[in-house]
C-alpha cells in the first residue's frame, strides 16, 4: 500500500509485525518493524530501496498496483543490507536493465550477497546528482559507517 509522504513522494515499504529481533538479540523489537522503500514520481520515477527477501513477492505485487514497473526509470540503493535490498533480485527479473544508483561500497555489498547479476550500476559519490524532472534533483551524500560502510542518503 502506497502512503503519500508529500507531493510526489510516497512510502511503499512493508510493515513486518512478526519481526522480533534484528541484528541479533541486541536489538529486540517488541512491536514489529517497517522496511522502508519510497517511490518518487516526477518526470522520472525513482524507486528508493526495496524490502527484505521474505516479503519480496508481496512488495512487488503492491508496487505493481501503485505504478507500472516499466515506468520506473531509476532505482536508488541507499545501502545493500537485506532489509533495503532483499527484493532487488526478484524486481530486476521484472525490469531488467534499469539503472541502480549506489555507492562503490554498495556495489561490493550487493554483488557479495547476490552475485554478479550484470546489473547496470551507476556509482555515485557525495555531491553527485540525478535530475528527475520538474526542476528536482536527487543529490547523493555518502555516509560511511553512519549505519554500514556503504550507506548514503
Amino acid at each position: 500500500m502506497k502512503r503519500t509522504i508529500k507531493g510526489n513522494v510516497s512510502w511503499i515499504g512493508y510493515i513486518d509485525w512478526e519481526l522480533e529481533s534484528f541484528h541479533g538479540d541486541d536489538y529486540s523489537i517488541l512491536n514489529g518493524s517497517s522496511q522502508n522503500a519510497y517511490l518518487v514520481e516526477e518526470e522520472k520515477t525513482v524507486l528508493i530501496d526495496t524490502v527484505w527477501a521474505p516479503h519480496r513477492f508481496e512488495f512487488i505485487e503492491n508496487l505493481k498496483k501503485e505504478s507500472d514497473l516499466n515506468k520506473i526509470d531509476y532505482i536508488v540503493a541507499n545501502h545493500g543490507e537485506v532489509d533495503h535490498s532483499g527484493a532487488l533480485v526478484e524486481l530486476m527479473k521484472e525490469i531488467p536493465g534499469k539503472p541502480i544508483y549506489c555507492t562503490a561500497n554498495a556495489v561490493k555489498s550487493l554483488e557479495g550477497q547476490y552475485g554478479k547479476q550484470g546489473w547496470d550500476f551507476h556509482v555515485v559519490k557525495t555531491g553527485d546528482s540525478l535530475d528527475i524532472g520538474n526542476g528536482k534533483k536527487l543529490i547523493f551524500v555518502e555516509m560511511r559507517m553512519l549505519h554500514w560502510p556503504d550507506s548514503m542518503a
